[in-house]
C-alpha cells in the first residue's frame, strides 16, 4: 500500500505511467520533468570506440568545482532540477559518483578536462550511463561520444556486459547510434515539482 506515502515521479514504458498516474491521481499535478524519451541498450561485444587523442580517467580533486558547474548546467538544460536547486543538486550528486567511482573525466593532450560520463546505476552486468556532458564550446567534436565508449569499454574489461541509456534529443540519439547503441523502446520520465501525497 502507497497511501499516504509521498511521490517524487513515475518513470517506466509510456503505458504504464499513464495508468499510474491516473491510478494515483497525479494527472493534474505540477511536473518539473514530463518527457518520452527513447531507451538504447548495447551489448558491450559490439561497442564501437572512435579515435582520437583524448584520454579518459578519474576525476582528480582539483577537477571537482568543474565537474560540479558541468553538473550544475547539465541539470539545468536537461531540466532535472529546477534553477534554484541545480547548484545543491550538482554537488551532491557529483560528491556520490565520485564516492562510488562512477564518474569518468575526458581530457584532452594537455590533461585538460573536455566532457565528463557518469553510470548512474552499476549492476555486475550491466551498467546505465548518465550525466554525459560537453561544455556548449567544445560541441560538435565527438567528444561525448568518445568519452562515454571509453567508460565502457573500461566497464567492459571488468565484466559489464550490456549498457542502456536514454536519449533526451536527436543530437544525442545520433552519437550513441555512433558506438553501438540500438533503439530498445520508450520511456516517460514524469517528475515532480514537489513530492505529492497519497490519498488513501
Amino acid at each position: 500500500m502507497i497511501s499516504g506515502r509521498e511521490v517524487s515521479g513515475v518513470v517506466g514504458p509510456p503505458d504504464q505511467v499513464d495508468a499510474l498516474r491516473a491510478g494515483l491521481g497525479l494527472d493534474a499535478a505540477p511536473a518539473q520533468m514530463d518527457e518520452e524519451e527513447e531507451l538504447y541498450s548495447l551489448s558491450l561485444s559490439d561497442l564501437r570506440v572512435p579515435d582520437g587523442d583524448t584520454i579518459l580517467r578519474r576525476p582528480l580533486d582539483g577537477d571537482r568545482p568543474l565537474l560540479r558547474r558541468w553538473r550544475q548546467a547539465y541539470l539545468r538544460e536537461t531540466s532535472l532540477a529546477s534553477a534554484g536547486a541545480a547548484e545543491e543538486t550538482a554537488k551532491k550528486e557529483v560528491a556520490g559518483t565520485l564516492a562510488e567511482d562512477r564518474l569518468r573525466v575526458l581530457a584532452d593532450a594537455s590533461g585538460a578536462p573536455c566532457a565528463m560520463t557518469a553510470f548512474n546505476a552499476v549492476l555486475p552486468d550491466m551498467v546505465q550511463i548518465g550525466g554525459v556532458y560537453t561544455p556548449p564550446e567544445l560541441r560538435g567534436r565527438g567528444l561525448a561520444r568518445r568519452a562515454v565508449a571509453l567508460h565502457l569499454a573500461e566497464a567492459r574489461s571488468a565484466g559489464v556486459a550490456r549498457a542502456i541509456l536514454f536519449a533526451a534529443n536527436a543530437v544525442a540519439a545520433r552519437a550513441y547510434r555512433a558506438i553501438g547503441f540500438q533503439l530498445a523502446g520508450s520511456y516517460t520520465l514524469f517528475l515532480l515539482e514537489r513530492p505529492q501525497g497519497i490519498a488513501a
